[in-house]
């Protein structure tokens, strides 16, 4: 079932050439830009939410493009290294190398649309820490498949980019890490999401300053943890929620960082964070819930990093192989078309059916990679 479904998702990503809508590039419209409220940071932010709730796909009326996003296709080039298709993998990352931000910020990468958030507005290709990281990741995967360096000599230079332009502070004793350049926001997912990577750079190439500063970083989001082993999305007042699929990177990049390093001062913390995971963002058919106290919306995001973190920290409880499979099966029997896409929601009231190709597509292809490399189907 599990194989089935990744070839049909294959199929439809290829025949797109990995490119398409996204949840908020609802900014990418000819038609708001010729508006004069498309200057407006209020009338902005309710544009980009009125395209992320619509069920009915607002993007070809109002002209918006369909593009490749660079953390979308970093997913799909993680996913087909997972599965050994690194020809296919290396011309991605090519696409990768030709779409990377201007030279002044390194070798960092954007989003294809600008948005704009309660505080701030961003245009597009501005660098950020999550997709750098995505990217860079990727070519790390692929370092590591091939042993050429020229792909650890991209990764480095990434993780210069985090060094150089994100960090926002830095005491005796931690350091946190910014979303992109110039913004002071404090976002845990980001923060480690920067550390984890550091710490991978610092095995391939042993430089001990790597580890100090990734240490830092992760010391200041542990001491943020809650007594019952959740994160806030942040620091502002609006940043309060604790969420599914944000978790799940804290945990996954919190392993990553304990596996790159060696260092395991935080390993209990992980395995207790790990089961409040399980036990509180989970039906139990697999059903995601996006947030810790209620269910809706249930998002297909979720869904693909729940089987990554499953798959991830499998030593950490027994439970996590099956319920890995659980999940997949279960966003396969609800969230896929016949077509092979995958749909990005479920509200209470309506399924949003857009085939957005970041949020959705390329997450779902490598969580399912990841899940065939590792065990494949179970007979």
């Amino acid at each position: 079932m599990i194989r089935e479904a990744f070839g049909k998702l294959d199929e439809y990503c290829s025949s797109q050439s990995y490119g398409g809508w996204d949840l908020y590039d609802g900014l990418n419209s000819i038609l708001f830009k010729k508006i004069p409220f498309f200057k407006s940071d209020f009338m902005r932010l309710v544009w980009i939410q009125l395209f992320k709730q619509s069920p009915v796909n607002l993007r070809p009326i109002t002209f918006v493009p369909k593009g490749i996003n660079a953390k979308g296709l970093a997913l799909f080039a993680s996913g087909m290294i997972q599965l050994k298709r690194y020809e296919e993998a290396e011309q991605l990352l090519k696409q990768l190398l030709a779409i990377k931000c201007a030279e002044k910020w390194g070798i960092s990468w954007g989003y294809n649309f600008p948005w704009q958030a309660r505080a701030f507005y961003v245009p597009a290709g501005t660098p950020n820490i999550v997709t750098t990281v995505f990217v860079a990741n990727a070519f790390l995967d692929m370092f590591e498949a091939t042993e050429d360096y020229d792909y650890l000599q991209m990764a480095k230079g990434s993780g210069e980019f985090i060094l150089h332009h994100l960090l926002l502070f830095e005491k005796e004793s931690a350091i946190c890490f910014g979303y992109i350049p110039g913004e002071p926001a404090r976002v845990h997912n980001a923060n480690m999401l920067g550390g984890a990577f550091l710490g991978r750079l610092f095995k391939h190439t042993g430089d001990k300053a790597l580890y100090d500063k990734s240490k830092k970083s992760f010391s200041y989001s542990m001491n943020a943890m809650t007594s019952d082993y959740y994160w806030h999305y942040g620091e502002r007042s609006h940043h309060s929620f604790i969420d599914n699929f944000h978790t799940g990177f804290n945990l996954v990049a919190l392993k990553s960082w304990i596996c790159s390093t060696g260092d395991n001062i935080w390993e209990k913390d992980l395995a207790r964070a790990y089961n409040a995971y399980l036990n509180t963002f989970w039906l139990e058919d697999g059903c995601p819930k996006y947030y810790n106290d209620r269910l809706y919306p249930i998002d297909i995001h979720c869904s693909a990093q729940g089987i990554v973190t499953c798959l991830k920290l499998e030593r950490y409880d027994e439970r996590s192989f099956s319920f890995a499979k659980k999940i997949a099966q279960w966003a396969i029997n609800n969230m896929q078309d016949r077509k092979g896409f995958f749909y990005c929601q479920k509200t209470r009231y309506y399924t949003n059916r857009i085939p957005y190709i970041r949020w959705a597509q390329a997450w779902m292809f490598y969580a399912l990679a990841l899940y065939i490399s590792k065990r494949g189907e179970e007979k």
